[in-house]
């Protein structure tokens, strides 16, 4: 036969104080987790405004490219009426 003894008041502690350090576990990893994926948003979300600032800066110099080429081109024109006129 086996010999049985009851469970110590250490071996009824240790089944909570097991769960107890498995949720704290959990709720560590949790929390890291979702630190992660805030601070991943956050520096995707300044490369983006970055991305927004460069894009409308080239869009500004676009505009003024487009101007400078409507003055190049009507300048062009008036040179070669010139340039007939003086044929």
């Amino acid at each position: 036969m086996t010999d049985q003894q009851p469970p110590t008041p250490e071996q009824i502690k240790n089944p909570i104080s097991a769960a107890k350090d498995w949720l704290t576990f959990i709720i560590a990893v949790v929390a890291a987790i979702s630190g992660i994926i805030f601070w991943v948003q956050s520096v995707g979300k300044v490369d983006y405004q970055r991305i927004e600032r460069d894009v409308a800066e080239i869009k500004v110099e676009m505009k003024e490219i487009q101007q400078q080429n409507g003055e190049i081109l009507r300048l062009i024109g008036q040179l070669e009426g010139k340039v007939e006129g003086l044929r």
